[in-house]
C-alpha cells in the first residue's frame, strides 16, 4: 500500500498562483523552457516518487543495512532505483547541460525533493549528497577533475558525500585533524571522519568523498582548512576505475531512525595510500564547502516539510474513515467518523496550516535562489542573496522542529494505531528527529541567525526580511476580510523588530545571556514567516472566494490562515517578551545545581 500522499492542488496553488514560478523562465538561462515545462516536471516527479521510490520506504526499513568486512550492503532494490534516478535526470535536473544536467531552474531541485523525500527519506539522501558533492566539484575544481568526476556523479554511476565531522571535533570545525600531505599533483590524505551519511554502500561502483582537511603546514583553525576530492576507488585519467584508494569504512551507527541510510565512520589513509585532489584554492575549503552545507540546510527543511505533509495527509485519510464515538453535540444519532470530533479537527487544522506555511516558506526561498543566481549584478541581486541568507537558518531549524511536531500530532490523531508499525507515522517521527541535529544543530542555527545574519553587510539580511514582511502588511492591512489578521501580524512584527535590535546589542554587551535567548528568538522569526506566507496564500484564495463564495478549497486557505494567526501569534508575542526578560538563571545557575 502506498504511504506517500501528495495533494497536487496544494502544490500548484503555491507554485502557480502564489509565486507565479513560471516567471523564472524569463531569464536568459531558461529561455528554452516555459511554465508548462515546469508543471510537467513537477507532475513527473510526483509520478516517479510514487511509482519508484514509495516502495523503498518499507523495503529499506525492513532490510536496514548490513555491515560485513568493512563494506556496507543495502537492499538490492536500492541499487536499481538509484541508477534509474540518475538516468531519469533527477540528480542533475537543475545543473548545466555541459555535464549532463537539464538546465532547469535551481528551485526545481528543491521542489522535486519535496516528493522524493516524502516517498523515501533514507534513499533520497544519497541522491542529494551526490548532487551536492558533484556541484562542489563543478563549482571549484579544475577542468580536469570536473571532466573526470562530475558527469558520472550526475547520472548516478557514482555517488558522493561530504566529510566534515571528526570524533574529537563535532561541530567545531576549527578542531579538525585530518591532514593532507603534498605529493606531486595530488595529496596524501590521512585522518578519520564520523557521522558520514551514505559514507559507504554498494549502490555504485565508486563513491566520491568531498573531504575537509588541513594541508601540512597550514595555519590552525578554520582558515587553514582545504577541500579535497577523495574517491573510494582511484579513477584513471581515461575515466576507468583503478585500485582501491585506502578509504575504509570502520563502522556504522545504530540509530533511532533512517535505518536504510548508512551513517559511517571512515578512515582515510590507514596505509598511507589515500590520494586526494585539491578542490579550489588551498585554505579556502570551508568557504567552498558552505555551498553544499547551505544547500543541505535548506534540504533539511524540505525533508521535514515533506514528512510532515504526508503525515498530515495520512492522518486526514484515517480520520475520515475511522468510525468511533458519538457526536459531542448530538447532531447525528449513529457513531461518527473521528474527523467530526472537535479535538481531532483542531489537530488537523493546525497540521494543515503548518504544512502549507512551511511549504510556501521553502518554495519562496527556492524561488529567491533563482533570483539571486540569475539577476544581473546590482541592488536586486544583493537583496535576494540577503533574503536567502536570512531565511536559510529559519528554514532549517524552524521547519525541522515544526515538522517533527506535525508527525507527532499525526500520530495523536490515530490514537493507539499511530504508535504501531501498521501505519507509517511512527517511522516518520523516528526519521524526522535527526533533522534538528543535521547540518549544525538548531541551537547553532539560532546563533547564526541572531548573530552573524544580523550583522552581515551592515545587517542587510535582517533588513531585507523585515522590509519584505512589512511591505506585505502595508499592502493588505485594509483587506476587507483579512485586514484584522494582517494588522495582528504587523503589530507582532514591530515588536519582533524591537526584540531583534535589543538582542543584537546584547550580543556585544552580554554574549552569554544573548546566547541563551537565540533559539526562542529564531522560533519567533519562524512564526512570523509562517503567518506571512499563510496570509499571503489567503489573499490569493479570497480572490477566488469573491467569485465563488462557498468553494471549500479556498475557504480552507483563508480559515487556516486566520486560525494559525489567531492561535500562534499570541504565543509568539509571549515568547518575544520571554526573550527580553532580565532573569539570568540559565547563565548563573551553578553546574552542581543541575
Amino acid at each position: 500500500m502506498e504511504h506517500l500522499k501528495v495533494d497536487e492542488r496544494d502544490i500548484f496553488f503555491i507554485l502557480k498562483e502564489q509565486l507565479n514560478y513560471g516567471r523564472v523562465c524569463a531569464f536568459d538561462r531558461y529561455r528554452d523552457i516555459d511554465a508548462d515545462t515546469l508543471d510537467m516536471l513537477v507532475a513527473e516527479a510526483i509520478k516517479f516518487a510514487k511509482g519508484v521510490l514509495d516502495p523503498l520506504q518499507e523495503i529499506g526499513e525492513h532490510w536496514g543495512i548490513r555491515f560485513e568486512n568493512n563494506q556496507v550492503h543495502c537492499a538490492p532494490e536500492y541499487k536499481k532505483a538509484f541508477r534509474l534516478y540518475g538516468e531519469n535526470g533527477w540528480i542533475s535536473a537543475a545543473r548545466d547541460t555541459r555535464y549532463g544536467g537539464q538546465g532547469l531552474p535551481h528551485m526545481m531541485r528543491l521542489i522535486t525533493n519535496d516528493f522524493m523525500y516524502g516517498a523515501a527519506v533514507s534513499f533520497n539522501m544519497v541522491a542529494s549528497l551526490t548532487h551536492g558533492a558533484a556541484h562542489l566539484i563543478e563549482s571549484f575544481a579544475t577542468d580536469e577533475l570536473k571532466e573526470r568526476f562530475v558527469a558520472k556523479m550526475y547520472d548516478g554511476q557514482w555517488a558522493g558525500t561530504m566529510c566534515l565531522t571528526e570524533p574529537s571535533a563535532g561541530s567545531n570545525l576549527a578542531a579538525l585533524r585530518t591532514m593532507a600531505y603534498p605529493a606531486g599533483d595530488h595529496y596524501k590524505i590521512k585522518g578519520t571522519k564520523m557521522f558520514i551519511s551514505w559514507g559507504d554502500h554498494d549502490l555504485t561502483d565508486n563513491i566520491i568523498h568531498l573531504v575537509l582537511a588541513r594541508i601540512e603546514g597550514a595555519p590552525e583553525g578554520i582558515k587553514g582548512l582545504s577541500l579535497f576530492v577523495v574517491p573510494k576507488v582511484r579513477v584513471n585519467p581515461d575515466g576507468s576505475l583503478g585500485e582501491p584508494n585506502d578509504v575504509l569504512c570502520a563502522g556504522v551507527e545504530k540509530k533511532l531512525g533512517l535505518h536504510a541510510s548508512p551513517t559511517c565512520a571512515l578512515n582515510f589513509g590507514d596505509n598511507d595510500q589515500c590520494t586526494g585532489y585539491l578542490c579550489g584554492q588551498a585554505d579556502q575549503g570551508l568557504a567552498n564547502m558552505f555551498q553544499m552545507m547551505n544547500e543541505s540546510r535548506i534540504n533539511v527543511g524540505v525533508i521535514a516539510m515533506a514528512l510532515a505533509s504526508t503525515a498530515y495527509l495520512n492522518a486526514l485519510a484515517y480520520t475520515k474513515g475511522r468510525i468511533q464515538g458519538a457526536d459531542v453535540a448530538g447532531r447525528k444519532s449513529a457513531y461518527v467518523p473521528i474527523i467530526d470530533h472537535p479535538d481531532i479537527r483542531r489537530m488537523l487544522l493546525w497540521m494543515k496550516a503548518t504544512v502549507d506555511g512551511m511549504r510556501s516558506m521553502i518554495y519562496l526561498g527556492a524561488f529567491w535562489s533563482d533570483l539571486a543566481h540569475e539577476l544581473p549584478s546590482g541592488e536586486e541581486k544583493q537583496k535576494y542573496n540577503a533574503l536567502l541568507d536570512f531565511m536559510t537558518p529559519i528554514i532549517k531549524a524552524y521547519c525541522s522542529d515544526m515538522g517533527f511536531r506535525v508527525c507527532e500530532t499525526a500520530i495523536q490523531c490515530l490514537g493507539g494505531y499511530g504508535y504501531c508499525r501498521e501505519y507509517p507515522l511512527e517511522q516518520y517521527l523516528r526519521d524526522s528527529k535527526i533533522l534538528s541535529l543535521y547540518e549544525g544543530t538548531n541551537g547553532i542555527q539560532s546563533m547564526d541567525l541572531m548573530g552573524r545574519k544580523m550583522r552581515l553587510n551592515g545587517g542587510a539580511p535582517y533588513k531585507a526580511f523585515m522590509s519584505e514582511v512589512n511591505r506585505f502588511c502595508r499592502a493588505n492591512e485594509s483587506h476587507p476580510i483579512l485586514g484584522g489578521a494582517v494588522c495582528d501580524l504587523s503589530r507582532v512584527l514591530q515588536r519582533l523588530g524591537q526584540m531583534a535590535e535589543e538582542l543584537s546589542a546584547m550580543s556585544k554587551s552580554d554574549p552569554l545571556h544573548w546566547a541563551s535567548t537565540t533559539y526562542p528568538a529564531l522560533l519567533c522569526f519562524g512564526d512570523i514567516t509562517t503567518a506571512w506566507r499563510l496570509l499571503d496564500l489567503a489573499t490569493v484564495a479570497q480572490e477566488h472566494l469573491d467569485k465563488d463564495p462557498h468553494n471549500p478549497y479556498y475557504m480552507g486557505k483563508v480559515m487556516q490562515a486566520t486560525y494559525w494567526v489567531g492561535v500562534t501569534l499570541p504565543e509568539t508575542s509571549k515568547r518575544i517578551e520571554i526573550c527580553l526578560r532580565k532573569g539570568r538563571e540559565v547563565i548563573e545557575m551553578p553546574d552542581e545545581a543541575f
